[in-house]
């Protein structure tokens, strides 16, 4: 029999360097998992803001000056200006629910210098929709 020389100048990893080097990986994944869930509700909830802004824009109309500290659907603002027959429609519009805080008209006098007459004034006033997103808008007449 020969004897047979074993080489141990290749050196192998430890079961410490695995150890370490498997929760160094889990460590990257778990947080690359994090960031995309919080990116995943951050789509959604653009998603949903801009659900909402298209869902105000109903609530925009000279109609909504009638329902003023009321909450109403959309559909009760936009009825007499659109003639909705599809009741599919309808339903989805009656789901859209808004309360409405409409304040009163505030003067705003524009001049060129303080204390010198306004050249003009203009009135505004705040159009408050409050639901799961609320939103302010200003008409300026």
């Amino acid at each position: 029999m020969k004897n047979i020389k074993l080489n141990h100048s290749k050196r192998a990893f430890t079961l410490i360097e695995v150890i370490v080097a498997v929760v160094l990986v889990s460590i990257v994944v778990m947080g690359s998992m994090d960031l995309q869930s919080k990116t995943q509700d951050m789509a959604r909830y653009i998603i949903e803001r801009g659900k909402n802004e298209l869902d105000n824009s109903l609530y925009l109309t000279s109609q909504a000056y009638r329902y003023d500290k009321d909450e109403k659907d959309a559909y009760a603002l936009i009825r007499t200006e659109f003639d909705i027959k599809d009741e599919k429609s309808k339903k989805a519009l009656k789901s859209i629910l808004k309360k409405i805080n409409i304040t009163e008209d505030e003067e705003m006098p524009v001049k060129m210098k303080e204390g010198d007459p306004p050249i003009f004034t203009f009135y505004t006033n705040e159009v408050l929709l409050k639901s799961k997103y609320p939103a302010r808008y200003y008409n300026f007449k």
